[in-house]
């Protein structure tokens, strides 16, 4: 195990690596040239707010009140700039540099184009819009966070669930755990942070270039048991597209509220057809401070790896990519005696690879996806002796896990009804062995198969259908342990789950649409067979084998209205679901041989609905002034009981403004959080709160090269409890982070 030492040592040894690296780029940047040119609409109005992107270099800039946008920097050569604007077609130019006279791009107005389109959406590239969200580059560096729970917590009808600022994962409307499916460039992770509170998603936030949450009938194609939502993240580890010649990403980023230190640098390398690509980081971090005082626990010492590699050919484009992780990190289960320490030391190796072919023909393009991964994790106690030195260190529980994948989709051309659409095919298999001293669950075999499809039906110019089916069968056979030596369990299960959605748009400003899903979800090892005490969540959990598969039968609702000066948007939903299985605490607890007392808590499943919603305003009320605000509810209940569901949020609202000039901005933000009075059994209610934050931020050139960023969590040092923190406050008071500053700086070339 690394110590404090080292790991400190690491980071710096990092940094200077990356210096190193930088120092010929910059040297290489010096003959460098100016592009400009004007947005218009088909009528020669120019488009004030308009998105350009120089595509192989992720460089952006949005269009002044005069149609008008400038990049810098740029080395001699041709690029493909994408240019974007909400109720008109993209567009696709390509242009050389250096050029006598500015670039004109006449945009046409479309129907059913999105101003962002989200990749994960559809296999097509286009489609009618869904609950979706996507972040950016600039997005994320915005909203900085140690974990894709922290990140995308406050997007529309997204909470965290947290233990701790390392393990915490999204919760989309009240839906958290298995039920959200994490990828990374499409397919899973392979990590188990699915599980369990105490364990992390094993990717690091600042590698992200790209982050796509969106729920609806293309969701189907990732996985039948995301009944709340997908969220993909996507990286450069295998590059899709490039200029000849070097580019790259160096960040750093500080934090007040736990003195956390973050480095990252990615570095792409290409010729006219193929591309190679390195990243490294970072991230250190000491315990949590609260308004109340430290949380014990809570530190992160994390260091990753990736290379790819990746070739283009006429028809064909491909590549692999190899990742590590090496996460240490603190899980607040001993906080309350300072004689004892809990941490998670994990590892994980990934392989994924990534083709695709253009066919030509009907089938016009098939992409194959795989992913392969080795994770071995590590639940540790140490004890101190009265001299600080450890006197006793003890692997808990221990996981061992190989797990691998892969899917094939279809693309094919219009045929009848059907516009392009896709259907596929998705392998997934594990086999998980669990030990140490305190296994609270069997290992496990398991494999998977589905074959699905995606369709889209254009009805009329303003109405749209969309469609999925997926149809999945799964073995699984538990695993014998120390603890359980004696296990001879398994079973084959097969589902069908399908979603159809509606739209429709009367007028370029107005969308709106309704969506129909039956969706099914297995039950995980740990509901099935855990009979213990968990060491890292800090409860005694128990199972049930006789779980049978959830039903969901879900609607959701969606209006929108999108003009250059007005957003609005609103969504609800309405979920009922049979065989629903919650964790959910009982009041009883567990002394264990040394003493310990646990909380037992259960799987039970029930009938149970969730129905809740989201809305969405922003105001543009000048070229450079924004203001908004978003509220969203989730009710759950437990229909057989008639009582509330556990760990469902409670009522958010948050206003928002916004100056940005280009150059520089400046915003804050107000977040209202409401009582949580609506608890199942033996579950604490939670007081409402409200938080403070700032922002602010300059970019030092026109395209953003070199941009840095400021923001200031709970500016008041408000105490305050999150009711899906899982951290016990009858020990710890009210430990969630007190004021936090965080700085960035981002240099991309």
């Amino acid at each position: 195990m690394l110590t404090a030492t080292s790991r400190r040592a690491g980071f710096f040894s990092l940094l200077a690596l990356l210096v190193f690296f930088m120092g010929p780029f910059s040297a290489a940047a010096q003959d460098t040239h100016a592009l400009t040119g004007t947005v218009v609409g088909s009528d020669g109005e120019p488009l004030a707010g308009a998105t350009v992107e120089v595509e192989a270099l992720d460089r952006g800039a949005t269009t002044n009140a005069d149609g008008q946008f400038r990049f810098e920097g740029l080395e001699a050569g041709s690029y493909m700039l994408e240019t974007r604007f909400v109720g008109f077609q993209s567009r696709q130019v390509e242009v050389a540099v250096p050029e006598d006279t500015p670039v004109r791009i006449a945009l046409e107005p479309s129907v059913f184009e999105l101003d962002d389109a989200i990749v994960t959406a559809s296999p097509v590239g286009e489609t009618a819009y869904q609950p979706a969200q996507a972040l950016n580059p600039q997005d994320l560096q915005d909203r900085s966070g140690s974990s894709f729970g922290e990140l995308l917590d406050g997007e529309p009808g997204i909470a965290m669930r947290s233990f701790g600022p390392a393990p915490s994962r999204p919760v989309i409307r009240g839906f958290g755990g298995d039920r959200v499916l994490m990828l990374e460039n499409g397919e899973r992770m392979g990590d188990i942070a699915h599980t369990a509170v105490d364990h992390n998603s094993s990717l690091e936030p600042l590698a992200a270039e790209r982050v796509e949450i969106v729920r609806g009938p293309a969701s189907l194609l990732y996985g039948s048991s995301a009944l709340g939502g997908v969220v993909n993240i996507l990286t450069r580890d295998i590059p899709r597209d490039w200029q000849p010649g070097s580019s790259g990403t160096f960040a750093l980023e500080g934090a007040t509220m736990n003195e956390s230190a973050s480095g990252f640098g990615r570095y792409q390398y290409a010729g006219s057809n193929w591309a190679g690509t390195a990243r490294l980081s970072y991230r250190g971090a000491g315990d949590m401070q609260t308004p109340e005082g430290t949380l014990p626990d809570t530190f992160i010492n994390n260091f990753e790896g990736a290379a790819g590699l990746a070739y283009q050919g006429s028809s064909f484009e491909g590549g692999l990519s190899f990742s590590a992780v090496d996460h240490n990190f603190g899980i607040p289960e001993e906080a309350a005696d300072p004689d004892e320490e809990a941490e998670i030391v994990m590892e994980q190796q990934t392989l994924q690879g990534r083709a695709e072919w253009s066919t030509g023909g009907f089938i016009e393009d098939i992409e194959l996806r795989a992913h392969g991964s080795r994770l071995q994790q590590e639940e540790i106690e140490t004890e101190f002796a009265p001299d600080g030195s450890v006197d006793e260190e003890e692997v808990e529980i221990d996981y061992d896990q190989w797990s691998g994948g892969a899917t094939a989709t279809f693309r094919h051309r219009p045929v009848g009804l059907l516009d392009e659409g896709a259907f596929g095919l998705n392998v997934q298999g594990l086999t998980r062995d669990v030990g140490g001293d305190e296994a609270f669950s069997p290992g496990i075999e398991e494999f998977s198969a589905a074959l699905f499809t995606f369709q889209e039906v254009p009805l009329s110019d303003i109405w749209r259908l969309q469609f999925g089916l997926r149809g999945e069968t799964q073995s699984f056979e538990a695993r014998p342990n120390e603890d359980f030596p004696d296990i001879d369990a398994g079973d084959t299960s097969t589902a069908l789950s399908g979603s159809v959605g509606l739209n429709v748009q009367p007028r370029p400003e107005l969308e709106v649409g309704l969506q129909v899903a039956r969706a099914h979800r297995f039950p995980i090892l740990e509901e099935r067979f855990a009979d213990g005490v968990h060491f890292g969540a800090g409860v005694y959990e128990r199972g049930d084998p006789s779980l049978g598969t959830e039903i969901g039968w879900g609607t959701d609702f969606f209006a929108r209205w999108e003009t250059p000066r007005l957003h609005a948007e609103i969504a609800g939903f309405y979920n009922r679901m049979s065989d629903f299985i919650a964790f959910t605490p009982t009041g009883e607890t567990f002394t264990d041989s040394d003493g310990d007392v646990w909380d037992v808590f259960e799987y039970r499943a029930s009938n149970a609905e969730l129905l809740g919603g989201e809305a969405q305003l922003t105001a543009r009320v000048t070229e450079s002034l924004e203001v908004g605000g978003i509220l969203d509810y989730v009710r759950g209940a437990n229909t057989d009981a008639s009582e509330p569901l556990p760990t469902i949020p409670p009522l958010r609202t948050t206003l928002n403004a916004r100056y940005d000039t280009g150059r520089w901005w400046v915003g804050g933000n107000v977040r209202l959080v409401e009582d949580q009075r609506r608890v199942a059994d033996e579950e604490l209610p939670t007081d409402g709160y409200a938080l403070v934050g700032l922002e602010g931020g300059l970019q030092f050139d026109a395209q953003g090269l070199h941009r840095l960023s400021l923001q200031v969590d709970n500016l008041t040092n408000a105490s305050y409890r999150d009711h899906l923190s899982r951290i016990d406050r009858t020990e710890f008071g009210v430990p969630m982070p007190g004021r936090n500053l965080n700085l960035s700086y981002q240099y991309r070339f």
